[in-house]
C-alpha cells in the first residue's frame, strides 16, 4: 500500500499538470465570460500545485510536486496551443517558466502544510488568498472585469469554507489571510507589470 501511494503521488503531479495545462489552451477558444477567466488565471494553475502538494507525505516531496505539476502545466498548455496551430511565444513561454518555478514550490508546499496542519492554517490561507486577491487585483482594479473578480472572490469563499474545515483550522486561517493577502497583492501587482 505506501508503495502504490508512492506511486500516484509521484505521478499525480505530471498527469495532473499535463490535464490542466492541456484544457487550459483548448477552452481559452470556447469560454466566454466570466469562466473565461478561470482558463486565463493564475489561481487555477496555483490549485493544481496545491492540490499535488497535499498528496505528499513530505514537504521536500510536496515542493517537487508543486513545481512539477506547475511545469507541466506551461508544457501541456505550449504544446497543445502547438498542436492546434497557434504561434508559441518564447518570451511568454519563459515568462510562465519562471512564475511555475516560484509558483509551484510554494503553493506545493502550502498543500502539504493545509493537509497536515503544519503551520496551522498557513496552507488554505495561501489558496484562499491567491483567488482573492487576483480578484481584487487583476480582475477589478486592472482590468476591470466585474463578473470575474466576483466568481472569483466566490470561489476564494468556498474555498476558505472548505479549506478551514479540514482539521478545524478556521480561526489559524483568519490569522494568517493578512498577510497572505498583502503578498498575493503584491504578486499579482508585479505580475501585472511583467506581462502588461
Amino acid at each position: 500500500m505506501p508503495q502504490r501511494h508512492a506511486l500516484v503521488a509521484g505521478l499525480a503531479p505530471i498527469g495532473i499538470g499535463l490535464g490542466v495545462g492541456s484544457l487550459t489552451s483548448l477552452l481559452q477558444t470556447s469560454a466566454d465570460f466570466p469562466w473565461l477567466a478561470l482558463v486565463n488565471a493564475v489561481s487555477p494553475w496555483l490549485t493544481t500545485a496545491f492540490a499535488a502538494g497535499a498528496l505528499q507525505r513530505r514537504l521536500s516531496a510536496a515542493t517537487w510536486a508543486g513545481l512539477a505539476a506547475t511545469v507541466m502545466q506551461v508544457i501541456g498548455y505550449y504544446a497543445t496551443a502547438e498542436a492546434r496551430g497557434f504561434g508559441v511565444n518564447l518570451e511568454w513561454v519563459a515568462m510562465w517558466a519562471v512564475c511555475a518555478i516560484v509558483g509551484g514550490p510554494l503553493f506545493g508546499a502550502a498543500g502539504h502544510a493545509w493537509r497536515r496542519g503544519r503551520p496551522f492554517g498557513l496552507g488554505a490561507a495561501a489558496l484562499v488568498a491567491a483567488w482573492a486577491s487576483e480578484a481584487v487585483i487583476a480582475y477589478q482594479l486592472r482590468l476591470g472585469y466585474t463578473s470575474s473578480a466576483v466568481l472569483f472572490g466566490v470561489i476564494a469563499v468556498v474555498l476558505a469554507l472548505a479549506l478551514g474545515r479540514h482539521r478545524a483550522q478556521y480561526g489559524r486561517m483568519a490569522a494568517w489571510l493578512v498577510p497572505a493577502l498583502m503578498a498575493g497583492a503584491a504578486g499579482h501587482a508585479v505580475l501585472g507589470v511583467v506581462a502588461g
